[in-house]
């Protein structure tokens, strides 16, 4: 899969402003994880750590048959988990 491959759902689109996000950042969570989670065929959960963001784990929900980003944040409990 490429950059170019990966469509982003109107509720990860406002999430992207809300939260201040980078679509950069979700496609390098995407294609190179540091973690997945596949919860079923059409929900993949990937996180991925950002040193350069203080060490904060970005988890994005992925639909791969669609090809879709569902959703993106900061999750804390991966970040708390990691600096135990």
């Amino acid at each position: 899969m490429t950059q170019d491959e990966i469509n982003y759902s109107k509720h990860v689109e406002q999430r992207i402003e809300e939260r201040q996000l980078e679509k950069n950042w979700i496609v390098e969570t995407v294609l190179n994880p540091d973690k997945t989670i596949v919860k079923s065929e059409n929900e993949v959960h990937y996180f991925k750590k950002f040193i350069k963001l203080a060490g904060k784990f970005l988890k994005v929900v992925f639909n791969p048959i669609k090809k879709l980003v569902v959703t993106a944040h900061f999750d804390e409990k991966m970040t708390k988990s990691d600096k135990k």
